[in-house]
C-alpha cells in the first residue's frame, strides 16, 4: 500500500473515534440531567410528605377540639337540665305544701267556741273575718295597724279583748298560731327605722297581736308565731304591689297538743310601746 492510502486509513480512524466519542458524551450528560430530576422530586416528594403529616396532625388536633367543646356542651346542657328540673321540683313542692297549708284544718270547732267566733265576726265585719272550717280568724291589717307600724290601734284592740274572754272560756282547749302577712310594696325608710323587710313587719304584727292576747290573760305557751311577708298572697298584687286584701293577720286555733296546768294565770304582759310614724304609703 502506498503512502496515499496509509494517510487515508488514519483519518477514517480519527473520524471514526471522534465520533464515537461525541456518542458517548452525550449519553453520560441526559443521564446526568434525568437523576438531577429524579433527586428533585424525591426531594419534592418528601417535603409534600412532611407538609401532609402536618395537615394531618392539625387536622387531628382540630378535630380533638372540637369533641371536647361537644363533650363539655353535652355536660353543661345536661347539668342545665338538671337545674330545671330541680327548680321545677322545688317549686312543685312550694306549691304543694302552700296548697296543704291553705286548705289546712286546724280541727274543727266544737259548738260553743264555733258560736262564740261566729258571734265576734259578726259584730266586727269590717276588721274580721271567721272560717269555721279551718278555725282561722282573719283580721285586716289595715284596719289592725296604722301604715308601716306594729301597734295594735284601739278599735283594734278592744276586738282582741273580747277574743281573749272566748280563747280563755269556750276555746280554752285550743293552741294558737297567729300569721302575719304584707302586700307586695317596698318597704318605705321611715318604716326601715322599725321594720327592716316586708317579712320583718309581718312577724312583728303576729306579735303584736299575741302580746295584746297575752296582756289580756291567754296563756303565752299556747302561741306559735310566724311572719309571710308579702310571699303568700291571698289575691294577685298589683303592679305597684298596694293589694289591701293581702295585709291582714291570721289566728288559727288548733286543739292543745301538750297537757298544761291550768293554775294560776300568767301575769299580763305590759302593752307593747307606741312607736312614732311618719305618714307614708298604706302597708
Amino acid at each position: 500500500m502506498g503512502t496515499r492510502g496509509l494517510i487515508g486509513r488514519w483519518l477514517l480512524g480519527g473520524v471514526v473515534t471522534a465520533a464515537a466519542a461525541l456518542g458517548l458524551g452525550g449519553c453520560n450528560g441526559n443521564n446526568n440531567n434525568l437523576a438531577d430530576m429524579n433527586r428533585a422530586l424525591q426531594d419534592r416528594n418528601q417535603a409534600l410528605k412532611a407538609e401532609n403529616d402536618s395537615l394531618s396532625n392539625l387536622n387531628q388536633q382540630l378535630q380533638d377540639a372540637l369533641n371536647a367543646r361537644d363533650r363539655a356542651l353535652d355536660e353543661q346542657n345536661r347539668l342545665i337540665a338538671e337545674l330545671r328540673a330541680g327548680n321545677a321540683d322545688a317549686l312543685a313542692q312550694f306549691d304543694e305544701l302552700n296548697n296543704r297549708f291553705r286548705g289546712l284544718k286546724f280541727g274543727e270547732m266544737d259548738p260553743a267556741t264555733d258560736r262564740a267566733l261566729q258571734q265576734l265576726a259578726a259584730a266586727h265585719p269590717d276588721m274580721l273575718e271567721y272560717d269555721s272550717e279551718r278555725g282561722l280568724l282573719r283580721f285586716k291589717s289595715d284596719l289592725t295597724f296604722a301604715s308601716g307600724s306594729d301597734v295594735v290601734g284601739d278599735s283594734a284592740r278592744q276586738t282582741l279583748t273580747q277574743l281573749a274572754s272566748i280563747l280563755n272560756g269556750a276555746a280554752a282547749g285550743y293552741d294558737l298560731r297567729i300569721v302575719g302577712h304584707t302586700d307586695a310594696q317596698r318597704i318605705s325608710a321611715a318604716t326601715a327605722r322599725n321594720h327592716r323587710t316586708n317579712m320583718h313587719l309581718s312577724a312583728h304584727r303576729a306579735i303584736s297581736v299575741r302580746d295584746v292576747l297575752v296582756g289580756a290573760s291567754v296563756a303565752p305557751e299556747r302561741f306559735e308565731i310566724a311572719g309571710r311577708g308579702e310571699f303568700d298572697p291571698l289575691v294577685p298584687n298589683t303592679g305597684n304591689g298596694n293589694t289591701p286584701a293581702n295585709r291582714r293577720v291570721e289566728i288559727y286555733l288548733e286543739r292543745g297538743r301538750v297537757k298544761r296546768n291550768t293554775g294560776t294565770l300568767p301575769t299580763p304582759a305590759p302593752a307593747a310601746p307606741t312607736r312614732s310614724s311618719e305618714p307614708e304609703i298604706m302597708k
